[in-house]
């Protein structure tokens, strides 16, 4: 785009010279719209009707030097000073020409020529003013010194107040422009323009609420406008209301001259409004003028993400960042380009793209999430744990995230476990050295200890999940696999309580499980203890017997179970 996609602050020094004119008519407000072909076909027809109307012939004046063509305006002003020798209006309009073509003395020449025809109306003064604000060439310095004689000469003239504050904003001194824009409703309560331009600086100041009321109010002054209803949309889209946005462009593009600018920012509405297939109709006839515009690009390739274009939508995206200032890529190139890479199989590059996603902005926790995935899928599990870990950081929901945390550790441990039994393998026919096999058991075993910490942190943070404590059980039946604690058994027996308390026939296999470690932990604690005490190994016995008798009742083919019963000798359970 030529410029910013919601250029709020280049549109609020658009005030038209005729605007501090008593005279109402269409013409102006297409000027002040910035509707210039239909400003100028309005000042035209009416020039037909009253061709020696100096204030028609200047204002024709000021649509063509808005049009870039001075040579035109300067017919128009040396027509208009001919008609009328001492109407101040035809000299300021020739000022202007002045400063459009960087004749600083001409201009001020002019200006002051002006001023000293009408020295008492406020209006000169003002045409001085915006002469030196709106045009792509300023002059600042002898703009805001004609405002300041204004002033003096009349502090309740409502555009003096409008101009100041478009001066501020010049000057990027937001709060004060905003008072300057509140005095101008002060002293006219009906200056739409105005509410307009207050409704702009709220829209920066992110103060939205009151620049949604501000913008409203304009409208209300005045619905034929055209300009505010783009305004309007640019807040919704600031506001992500994205249905509003395009209702509010739709309104504008309805009455506006539609430029490609026009066009782009609203293929960027539809696309944010989920509306990918016209967005993308509309991008397609913008490409067509220029094709090598990066954000066009970029939208293109999210487009393409969206509707499963995921071969293009790389090639568009890439093309974006060949030819895009890199300066200003947003979070958001990166996390699409990310997701594509990833769709199409480039797994290392999308990686790489989360991650410069993250350094532009570290609080998206959707982008750590689609990190760890990838990570995760290319059993990574250490890194994916280490970035949910900066999940919760900036955050996010401790108890889910810690779950995810917990299972990555442990998938990263089985990781580990069949490198360990690889190794032993080989070290057992090739003699390799004992070191290696060790240091990856050790490993194996830190894994399976930050699992148990992760889920430890679940069942504390949330004791009513089944999940955190059932985690925790598995993960010391590993980390304690001869029972010298009660550890497991505590967190399996919390679990148990919590499933049986819930959809039994939904938690069957949970249940199993929990009986199968408990029925376990009493049976090694039996045997351990059967020489020292034989009575307490006898009851600990028949507690493990029980837990196996509930399995079978539960599931009467499980293997393990039955294998239990097989190997003491005991008739299978029968239900009652």
């Amino acid at each position: 785009m030529k410029r910013s996609l919601f250029s709020l602050l280049g549109l609020l020094f658009v005030v038209v010279g005729g605007f501090a004119q008593q005279i109402s008519n269409q013409g102006l407000f297409y000027l002040d719209d910035l509707q210039y072909h239909q400003a100028r076909s309005f000042f035209l027809n009416r020039l037909k009707s009253s061709p020696d109307d100096v204030r028609t012939l200047c204002s024709l004046g000021d649509t063509y030097l808005y049009l870039q063509n001075p040579d035109s305006a300067r017919l128009l002003y040396q027509k208009a000073s001919t008609i009328d020798p001492k109407s101040p209006f035809p000299l300021i309009g020739l000022g202007k020409i002045a400063l459009f073509k960087g004749d600083h003395t001409g201009q001020l020449d002019f200006f002051e020529k002006a001023r000293r025809l009408d020295k008492k109306n406020p209006e000169v003064y003002y045409e001085i003013t915006q002469g030196c604000f709106q045009f792509a060439r300023k002059d600042t310095a002898t703009g805001s010194r004609y405002l300041a004689q204004g002033i003096e000469l009349n502090s309740k003239y409502a555009p003096f107040h409008i101009a100041y504050g478009d001066y501020e904003s010049m000057r990027h001194r937001y709060g004060a422009a905003s008072n300057a824009y509140d005095r101008a409703i002060y002293f006219d309560p009906n200056c739409a323009i105005a509410y307009r331009k207050l409704g702009i600086i709220h829209t920066l100041a992110r103060a939205y609420r009151e620049a949604l009321n501000a913008l409203e109010k304009c409208i209300e002054i005045n619905r034929d406008q055209i300009l505010v209803y783009k305004n309007r949309g640019d807040l919704y889209y600031a506001l992500g209301r994205y249905p509003e946005a395009e209702k509010s462009y739709q309104i504008y593009l309805e009455r506006a001259e539609i430029t490609y600018d026009d066009k782009e920012r609203f293929a960027i509405i539809l696309f944010f409004n989920k509306k990918y297939a016209e967005s993308a109709k509309l991008l397609e006839e913008v490409m067509k003028q220029n094709s090598d515009e990066s954000v066009l690009l970029r939208i293109r390739g999210y487009i393409a993400y969206e509707t499963g274009d995921y071969a293009n939508g790389v090639e568009y995206l890439a093309k974006f960042f060949k030819i895009h200032d890199p300066e200003k890529n947003i979070t958001s190139d990166f996390v699409y380009y990310g997701r594509l890479l990833q769709k199409v199989g480039k797994d290392t590059m999308a990686i790489n793209n989360y991650n410069k996603a993250l350094v532009l902005d570290s609080t998206k926790t959707e982008i750590y999430e689609d990190l760890a995935k990838l990570y995760a899928s290319n059993k990574m599990h250490n890194e994916a744990a280490a970035v949910y870990k900066k999940m919760i950081a900036n955050g996010a929901d401790k108890v889910n995230t810690y779950y995810l945390i917990g299972k990555e550790y442990y998938y990263q441990s089985e990781i580990y476990n069949v490198k360990y039994d690889s190794l032993m393998r080989m070290q057992e026919t090739s003699k390799i050295p004992f070191a290696d096999s060790a240091s990856v058991k050790a490993a194996k075993f830190l894994c399976l200890q930050k699992a148990d910490s992760a889920f430890t942190n679940v069942s504390v943070l949330n004791p009513q999940y089944a999940g955190g404590f059932w985690w925790k059980g598995r993960m010391q039946s590993r980390l304690d696999p001869d029972v010298q604690t009660t550890v497991g058994k505590e967190a399996y027996e919390k679990a148990l309580a919590i499933f049986s308390a819930g959809d039994s026939v939904k938690n069957r296999k949970a249940i199993i499980e929990c009986y199968k470690y408990l029925g376990s932990y009493y049976f090694l604690s039996s045997e351990r203890i059967v020489k020292t005490d034989k009575k307490e190994s006898e009851v600990l016995k028949q507690t493990s017997i029980e837990f196996w008798r509930k399995i079978l009742l539960l599931d009467p083919t499980d293997a393990q179970a039955l294998d239990v019963f097989k190997k003491l000798k005991l008739p299978l359970p029968t239900a009652n």
